[in-house]
């Protein structure tokens, strides 16, 4: 049922030359709240032993201060991107689409090689170059859901767009902000499930968490990973060992 790494592979890091483990996002207009569970989730994976975590946000377009995912695709080449440090979060909108204009089934291989330095690699896009790069993936992109006003609404509209796009059984992460939210939380994705189920044929899989609870929020992001996939990638020469540095993103600082 295994492959030649054994069982504990998935915490314990990744087989050599299996390439980065990959984990879509499902983003939406005017994100904020998701936008910081995220950078909390990434944080915690990193603290987890999952050296090299990136986040690459297709919301954000690169430019020639702040480069990102198109300048390393374009690079073509195996080194570390100059600047980039154990953790980073980087600029992929033009990048994105570029594969999702490029197409076929090697695109999601171009972007594996293009953050091959990574071992694992949050992908935040909204549901159309989701379903462009992931279709016929093993693979559960991931929804936050932050309670709130919309909650909701947001969370079904991004399940509804992606189920009309591809395949692909998502996964729906509720983070409260405190204990008390979440019953409230856990009744929220009961409702989400049922509606999913009523009307549009299939349920997501949902999690609620204490966002303040750094021990559950850690079992959260390893649960998760559960979804990611694993993208094979050419062999390339040995990097440079990265030096641990702070990046500053989203007015949000991170080691």
């Amino acid at each position: 049922m295994w492959p030649d790494a054994h069982q504990g592979a998935g915490l314990l890091g990744f087989v050599p030359g299996q390439g980065p483990r990959l984990l879509p996002v499902l983003s939406h207009p005017g994100a904020t709240l998701e936008l910081e569970v995220l950078w909390q989730l990434a944080r915690t994976l990193q603290d987890a032993g999952h050296g090299g975590t990136l986040v690459l946000d297709a919301g954000a377009t690169e430019r020639a201060a702040e480069p990102g995912l198109v300048q390393w695709l374009q690079a073509q080449t195996g080194a570390w991107p100059e600047g980039v440090r154990e953790f980073a979060v980087v600029p992929a909108a033009q990048g994105m689409a570029d594969l999702v204009a490029r197409g076929g089934a090697r695109a999601l291989e171009h972007l594996a090689d293009a953050v091959r330095h990574f071992s694992l690699v949050l992908l935040y896009a909204p549901p159309v170059q989701v379903a462009a790069l992931f279709a016929g993936r093993c693979v559960s992109p991931l929804v936050l859901n932050v309670p709130g006003d919309a909650a909701l609404l947001r969370s079904y509209a991004l399940l509804k767009r992606t189920m009309s796009l591809a395949p692909l059984r998502c996964t729906v992460a509720g983070v409260a902000w405190r204990p008390d939210d979440l019953p409230v939380l856990r009744n929220t994705l009961q409702v989400l499930r049922q509606r999913c189920q009523q009307w549009l044929g299939e349920s997501p899989r949902t999690v609620a968490v204490d966002g303040s609870d750094e021990e559950a929020l850690g079992t959260l992001a390893l649960q998760l990973m559960k979804g990611a996939c694993m993208v094979q990638v050419a062999p390339a020469p040995l990097a440079h060992e990265p030096q641990r540095a702070t990046t500053r993103y989203h007015e949000c600082s991170m080691v």
